[in-house]
């Protein structure tokens, strides 16, 4: 205990509260991204494509969906991302335009179920448990799951948002969703760092009124 001590005080001394910080949000990003990349990899395989198992993407283990840098950046930048799972439309067995978007729903789907299931747990803690950092990890816990969930449904490429619009769009749209593939992950860059950009506001107000339902 003494030795840990003396590293954890090192540590603090050299990071501050960044480093506590860090420790509440990584249960978080583990399980967020690892889950996220999972359900997409599971449905694909439930409806009939093989990819992602052979891949090695059908699987609980952190290492295989995690990408270093991706993660690096969420405590540096507060933007990350996981390792996307490959599949092939083509080999499942149901419409591809219907196949497309149960697969790229599954992953923000399974961010809110998290998220829900957090917020039960959160609640048992607060009931019945005084425990300060137990409710901090599961409160980010919860918000972290929230943000994936209504981040990655934004109806832009790469986000798994622009696939569901793809899979449900008219005909008559079709080049709306063209000039989308083009530009879009430029466009989201933009409303992600340009200063006064509507989309930080935005989606705080969605992911207030959520945790508010599960809070």
């Amino acid at each position: 205990m003494p030795i840990w001590n003396a590293f954890w005080q090192a540590l603090q001394a050299t990071f501050g509260t960044r480093l506590e910080q860090a420790l509440y949000v990584l249960p978080a990003v583990i399980i967020g991204f690892t889950l996220h990349e999972y359900a997409h990899a599971w449905m694909a395989v439930r409806l009939g494509d093989p990819t992602p198992r052979w891949e090695g993407r059908l699987t609980l283990n952190p290492l295989k969906h995690l990408d270093p840098l991706g993660t690096l950046l969420v405590f540096i930048a507060f933007v990350g991302w996981a390792k996307p799972v490959r599949w092939n439309p083509r080999n499942l067995r149901v419409p591809i335009r219907w196949g497309v978007l149960l697969v790229a729903a599954a992953g923000p789907v399974m961010n809110l179920l998290l998220a829900i299931a957090g917020a039960l747990l959160l609640r048992g803690v607060m009931g019945g448990v005084h425990s300060p950092v137990l409710h901090r990890v599961l409160y980010v816990f919860v918000s972290f799951n929230v943000l994936l969930f209504v981040f990655n449904l934004i109806p832009l490429p790469p986000l798994d948002g622009f696939a569901v619009l793809s899979s449900l769009a008219p005909p008559s749209w079709h080049e709306l969703i063209g000039l989308l593939q083009r530009y879009g992950t430029l466009v989201l860059l933009l409303l992600l760092f340009l200063p006064g950009s509507f989309l930080g506001p935005l989606l705080h107000a969605i992911m207030g009124g959520i945790l508010r339902v599960l809070l």
